[in-house]
């Protein structure tokens, strides 16, 4: 059997808008209903301890003596929209291999993009905003700097051995290290 509710008092909330009706279930005992616009929203139940509840930013308290407090959080600003920087073409390049190409765009001042094509296939984008860019495929090498100068090379043919070769060692090649910004 639940207990018997007694209407205690009604308390405006820190929006100006919500209400909190504040009931007594028994000793130590209050539920809050919270509405706005004449619709509830939820009830908070404090049986000894504080209840706490929040809804779009109001923040709800219903202590065990039957006292509601609220507040409301500061909204953060919003941060401005940034200007979508327009990509304009400057370039269209053949690259070392002379089956690849690379478009050159420029976005603003030491920021330029390009984006690699092989066989008409996109592989990458390089992004050049104030440092170097570099990329690699399959040997191929591409450099973007930040002024839109764009350089790329080919990796030395490995050697192959033929059957007059009588040499026992085989040299490995130099590993190369390839570093990308973004």
């Amino acid at each position: 059997m639940r207990a018997l509710r007694t209407l205690v008092k009604t308390v405006r909330l820190a929006d100006k808008l919500s209400v909190a009706k504040v009931y007594t279930t028994g000793k130590h005992r209050f539920e809050a209903e919270i509405w706005a616009k004449g619709k509830k929203f939820g009830t908070l139940v404090a049986k000894g301890k504080p209840a706490h509840g929040q809804n779009n930013g109001l923040h709800v308290t219903l202590h065990p003596n039957g006292r509601v407090t609220s507040w409301v959080e500061r909204a953060e600003p919003k941060p401005k929209p940034q200007p979508v920087a327009k990509r304009v073409l400057v370039v269209t390049r053949t690259l070392a291999d002379d089956a690849s190409t690379a478009k050159v765009y420029k976005l603003g001042p030491n920021h330029y993009e390009a984006d690699i094509y092989a066989d008409g296939t996109k592989l990458d984008t390089l992004v050049a905003k104030g440092r170097s860019a570099c990329g690699q495929d399959n040997g191929l090498h591409v450099a973007l700097q930040p002024d839109g100068q764009l350089t790329s090379w080919v990796d030395d043919a490995p050697k192959t051995e033929t059957a007059n070769d009588t040499s026992d060692t085989v040299t490995p090649a130099e590993p190369t290290v390839v570093v990308r910004t973004n």
